[in-house]
Parts: C-alpha cells; sequence; structure tokens
C-alpha cells in the first residue's frame, strides 16, 4: 500500500530535483514576498474603507487596528489618495516579484527536463545488457518520449504547490491576525474540503498506470508500423495494421478519459464546497458583529486565499495521476547498470593461442531454472582460426556472441583469451582488439565515411578505403551521388539492405581486429558481396581469429571448425573437413536454422 508521502513525494521526483534543491528556497521565499505584499496590500482596504468612507474605525483585531492607526496618521485631505497609491504600488511591486518567480520556476523546469532526459540516455547506454535485451523496445521508447515529460511536469507541479502552499500559509497568518475566530471556521472548512478531496482522487493512482500500460501497447504499435513498413506493404496487411493502431490509440484514449472524468469532477464539487465555506465566512462575520472594513478585507484575503487551496489540491490530484508514468521513469532510473567492477585491469592478450569456453553457462534474468540461455559450453578457437557457430533460433548463438563482446557475463565457468580468463582482462581495450559485424547493427544518420568510421575514429581515409574495399563496397559507395560523403538516412534507410551490410562489415574491418564475430553478416548480401565475406576469411586465415554465426553453407564450409548448438547446449562440433557439403547441409536442416 503506497503511504501518503511515497504518493505526492515520488522517488523519481526527488531524484530530477535533487541538483536544484539550493534553488527551492528561493522559490519559497518569492512567493512568501509575493503574498505578503499582496496580503498588505489588501490590508491597506481597511483604512480605505473605515476611515475614509466612515471617518473613523472600532477595528477588532491586531492588524485591524494597526493599519488603521497607520490611517489616521496620514492627512485626512490626501488619505483616500495616498493609501490606494500605497495599495497600487505594493500591488505593482508583488506583481514583479511573481513573475521573476515565474522565470526561476521555468528555468529550474527545463533544466530539470533536460537532465531527466539525459540520465535516461546515460541509463540506455550503461544498463545492464540482460535487461536490454529482455525488455521490449516500445517500453523504453515510451518512457523517453512520455513519461519523462509526465516527471518534469511532476517537477513543475511541486513547484507550484510549495507556492502556493507558503501563499496559503502567509494569506491565513493575515486572516488570523484579523480575526481569529472566522480563521477557526476557515481552517475547519479547508479541512473538511481536503479531506473529501483525497477520498475523490485516491483511485487516480491505479487509473494512471492502466494508461502507462496502454502508452506502452501504444508505443510498440508505432514501432512497428515504422520498422516493419515493408513487410505490411509486401503482405498486403495496411488495413491490418491500422486496425491495430486504432484499438491500441482508442485504449489510450477511454483509459485517459476515465481518469479525466474523474479529476474533471472535483474540480467543481470543491468549488462548491469553496463557495459554501465563502458563505459560511460572511454569515459568520454578520453574527459576530465584525466591521465592515474588517469583515471586507477578510473576504477579499480568503477570496485569494481559496484559488491558492485549489491549485494545491490540483497539484495534488495531477500528481496521483501521473503515478504510473513516474513509476515508469523510476524504473529506468534505478535499473541496474552493466558491472564495470568485472572488468579487470590487464591488457587485451594477442590472441595468439586463441579462445576457450571453459564450462560456461548463462541464465537470462527471470529465465526458468531448468531454461539456460547457454549451458556448459566447452570448446576451444585456435588462435588464426575460423569456427562457424550454427544452431536454431534461440539456441544460444547470439548469447555467446554477447559473453564474449563483455555485453553478458556468464553464471558460471569461464571464457579464457591466450590462458587469460576474459574477466580479468581491461574491457575497454579487449573491445578495442575486436569488432563485430552484425544485421542487429543498424547504421545511424550520417555520411557513409561517419558510418565506416565509428568502428574506429582515428582511421584515416586510407583505412577506411581499404576497409570497404575489403567489404566489397568501395565501388557500389564511389557511385552514390556524393560517394563516401552521401548521407545514408536515419538507420542507412536510404540503401539496399546488401548494402548497409557492406557498410556495417567495412566498419567492423576499419578496426583490423585480432577477433572478428560476423553475426549473420552476410544473410541480405548478394551473391558478390557474399564472396567478398568468404573472401575475408580467406585472408583472416593464420592472421585472426573468426567466429561465423551463417545460415549459409559456403560460409561455413569456409570456416576450420564448427559448434552446432541445441537448446544451449553443443550437440556437436567438429572440423568442417570432417564433413562434405551434402552432410553440413543436412545438418543445416536439422537444425532448422
Amino acid at each position: 500500500m503506497r503511504s501518503l508521502f511515497q504518493t505526492y513525494v515520488h522517488g523519481s521526483i526527488s531524484a530530477v530535483l535533487g541538483p536544484f534543491r539550493r534553488y527551492l528556497p528561493a522559490v519559497v521565499l518569492l512567493g512568501l514576498l509575493a503574498t505578503a505584499l499582496e496580503g498588505i496590500g489588501i490590508g491597506l482596504v481597511i483604512p480605505l474603507l473605515d476611515v475614509v468612507v466612515s471617518g473613523g474605525s472600532d477595528a477588532q483585531g491586531f492588524l485591524p487596528g494597526l493599519l488603521v492607526s497607520f490611517g489616521e496618521t496620514v492627512p485626512r485631505e490626501t488619505r483616500g489618495l495616498l493609501i490606494g497609491g500605497a495599495i497600487l504600488a505594493l500591488l505593482s511591486v508583488k506583481n514583479i516579484v511573481v513573475y521573476a518567480n515565474g522565470l526561476l520556476q521555468a528555468w529550474i523546469y527545463g533544466q530539470a527536463g533536460h537532465r531527466l532526459r539525459t540520465a535516461l540516455a546515460r541509463k540506455l547506454t550503461a544498463m545492464d545488457a540482460s535487461d536490454l535485451l529482455s525488455e521490449p523496445p516500445s517500453r523504453m521508447l515510451n518512457i523517453i518520449s512520455n513519461e519523462s515529460w509526465r516527471s518534469a511536469d511532476a517537477v513543475a507541479a511541486v513547484m507550484g504547490i510549495m507556492v502556493n502552499a507558503t501563499a496559503a500559509l502567509i494569506l491565513l497568518a493575515f486572516l488570523m491576525a484579523m480575526s481569529w475566530q472566522l480563521t477557526l471556521v476557515v481552517l475547519l472548512g479547508i479541512a473538511a474540503i481536503q479531506f473529501a478531496h483525497e477520498r475523490m482522487s485516491q483511485h487516480f493512482a491505479g487509473l494512471s498506470k492502466i494508461i502507462t500500460d496502454q502508452n506502452r501497447g501504444l508505443a510498440g504499435r508505432m514501432l512497428h508500423l515504422v520498422a516493419a513498413w515493408r513487410l505490411i506493404r509486401l503482405f498486403g496487411r495496411e488495413d491490418f495494421e491500422e486496425d491495430r493502431f486504432a484499438q491500441a490509440s482508442d485504449s489510450v484514449r477511454l483509459a485517459a478519459l476515465d481518469l479525466q472524468k474523474r479529476q474533471m469532477a472535483v474540480a467543481p464539487i470543491t468549488e462548491i464546497a469553496h463557495a459554501t465555506l465563502f458563505m459560511a465566512v460572511i454569515f459568520f462575520a454578520w453574527s459576530l458583529g465584525i466591521t465592515f472594513g474588517t469583515a471586507a478585507a477578510f473576504i477579499i484575503l480568503l477570496y485569494r486565499l481559496q484559488p491558492q487551496v485549489r491549485q494545491i489540491q490540483a497539484g495534488l490530484a495531477a500528481l496521483r495521476g501521473w503515478t504510473g508514468s513516474l513509476d515508469e521513469v523510476q524504473w529506468l532510473m534505478t535499473a541496474a547498470p552493466a558491472e564495470p567492477v568485472t572488468s579487470g585491469h590487464l591488457p587485451a592478450p594477442a590472441l595468439t593461442r586463441g579462445l576457450a569456453f571453459e564450462q560456461v553457462s548463462f541464465h537470462y534474468a527471470g529465465a526458468a531454472a531448468d531454461r539456460p540461455a547457454l549451458h556448459d559450453a566447452t570448446f576451444e578457437v585456435p588462435a588464426g582460426t575460423s569456427l562457424a557457430i550454427i544452431g536454431r533460433s534461440g539456441s544460444g548463438k547470439s548469447t555467446m556472441a554477447h559473453l564474449l563482446c563483455r555485453l553478458l557475463e556468464p553464471t558460471s565457468g569461464q571464457i579464457l583469451v591466450d590462458g587469460t580468463p576474459l574477466s580479468e582482462i581491461d574491457r575497454v581495450d579487449w573491445l578495442a582488439h575486436m569488432a563485430v559485424a552484425s544485421q542487429e547493427l543498424e547504421l545511424f544518420d550520417g555520411s557513409v565515411t561517419d558510418n565506416i568510421r565509428y568502428g574506429a575514429p582515428e582511421a584515416d581515409e586510407t583505412r577506411v578505403l581499404e576497409a570497404a574495399r575489403q567489404a566489397d563496397a568501395d565501388e557500389f559507395i564511389r557511385s552514390l551521388p556524393q560517394g563516401y560523403d552521401t548521407g545514408v538516412g536515419d538507420r542507412g534507410l536510404s540503401l539496399s539492405a546488401g548494402q548497409r551490410q557492406r557498410i556495417a562489415l567495412a566498419r567492423a574491418l576499419v578496426r583490423e581486429p585480432r577477433l572478428l564475430i560476423m553475426d549473420e553478416a552476410t544473410n541480405a548480401m548478394d551473391l558478390l558481396s557474399e564472396r567478398a565475406a568468404l573472401r575475408i576469411l580467406e585472408h583472416r586465415r593464420g592472421k585472426g581469429t573468426t567466429l561465423v554465426i551463417s545460415h549459409h553453407l559456403s560460409s561455413i564450409t569456409r570456416c576450420d571448425r564448427f559448434i552446432r548448438l541445441d537448446r544451449g547446449r553443443i550437440v556437436e562440433s567438429g572440423t568442417t573437413m570432417d564433413f562434405n557439403e551434402e552432410q553440413l547441409a543436412r545438418m543445416l536442416r536439422t537444425t532448422g536454422t
């Protein structure tokens, strides 16, 4: 059960506001000053009414008496003009202070939102790979594009509540100084209204979580429409996908409407309650025989107090309505990062002896204990040789690649590089001497050169051109409108699938890696490009170690050795020389890759 404190002071709000806490006293003080100026200005109505209009006063209470005494010190012939001018001056200064406070809050709001978004981006880049592989991308997209803005709005709501609460306290102090009896009536009324408000808004948090879930589903549909547009059009499923998107959007609409209906019902009910309180104060003022000037000033201050109280209540209701969004942001903000502590300090070996897996197992978070992604994998890859890894989808092939790249850490067992445990090798230095070419590693919106050099920012033009030639990409790149300076578009969508993979392969080769992992790297290539990939295997033989995850028989036959995985276990291994092409082809069919 979420406590009242947890409901309104959410962990993600505290994290976002953290760097700006030193500015919050200024927000409160400016709000206090603005309200004090307004209170004094409105309080001057007492001598203006009681002295100027009636010519004298028997005002009751400390503050009314003080203000009337002040009014009587002003010459009678200029009393109305001077007091009226003082009221206008005080209200003018008050509005200047309000403007300054608004600017400060706007600055905090903008900075907090910016820091939150950059913090979320930093979290994504440092997040544990197991979580990234198991969580749907739509959840991350929804948090960054939708829920982060709710957190920024929550920061603004908290500051608004602080300012309004300060104003309310100051106004209550002025009311108490005018008439403690009427102020007691006001406090009892506000307490009763707040109790009713809490009862009416207690379901907002649950509705907010439903909206967040629906938004996540809608984000998934958006991603699908963008990423799978070819699939949708090739199979003529436009109407089907439009209907699915419309259903997801309508689910969000209905959930949001349900919350809005409840939130909208709160405002008129509380306004009626405040109006009732207002009339009760007038009745009690008349019953207590309070003078006209004091009663008028009290009612004006009460009139200014009620919007502050209503805004506090609206802010609290909004925070409850954003609970689901704030929970999502907090989940990502507190997600476990990849553990840098496992990174060793030894330099990356020259890889002159080879790689070895020794009883390596890995479980993804939340996976059943009897369904490991990899189980007791034991094999060796001599330096300068190539190994083909084959198996069904989900058999553990990519998990092996992730373990070698230190994206994941073995649950048990160890990986050796020239006899040194991979966990004892400096991760950054290790990655600097290896490269991955995969259909999952997309291009980014930049030039061809930018994408190739992404693998080695220090590479000069000669290295870039040589890597492109090795990947059989140089010829088609030169035919592009601006050659190597041609922009590839978002995710490389201005190029064909084969062209994208050739550039991705060049990006890996420009690193001149000791270990090259080709993960489905030739799936979308044409025959010429596949031959180029095979030439790379031949070129690296005896010079660099290569792992090939492929469904292509021709790629596998060019490798020195192979292992076959089934449900995370190595079920077959050997040298490709021990099998002819027909036997290897039969093995691929049996594997179901």
